[in-house]
């Protein structure tokens, strides 16, 4: 049996589409789904650091800045929000979920951060 033109035409459309649908779905990034560009060390300015939130964990724990100011660049690639609090209490920024942030920092003495919403995250900013 022979289809008419036109439904043949509509069957390879659809053909097409789910094609295009299938291949939209698919990633060869190794299950890291993440749209959030992380930041990378080689990124960074001097007088600068950066922190990323991933999976419900600051990465890195531990930073070593110079005395006096720096930025801190923070991005948090998880699907839920943060926070990036100085226990100190000097600075307390809420970092939204696939969102990017940068706080300024005044230290003269090495000073744990957590997240106020999470507070199994911690870390430490040393002073060297």
């Amino acid at each position: 049996m022979t289809l008419p033109p036109m439904r043949a035409n509509a069957g390879l459309g659809v053909i097409v589409a789910l094609t295009l649908v299938l291949g939209a779905c698919s990633s060869d990034s190794g299950g890291d789904q993440s749209s959030t560009p992380v930041a990378e060390a080689g990124d960074l300015a001097p007088g600068s650091a950066a922190i990323n939130i991933v999976d419900l964990t600051f990465e890195p724990t531990s930073i070593t800045v110079a005395p006096g100011s720096t930025d801190i660049a923070i991005t948090n690639a998880d699907s839920v929000d943060h926070t990036f609090t100085l226990d100190d209490g000097s600075v307390d920024e809420t970092v939204s979920a696939g969102s990017n942030v940068t706080v300024t920092v005044d230290l003269t003495e090495s000073v744990g951060f957590h997240c106020e919403i999470h507070p199994s995250m911690t870390g430490t900013l040393q002073v060297a």
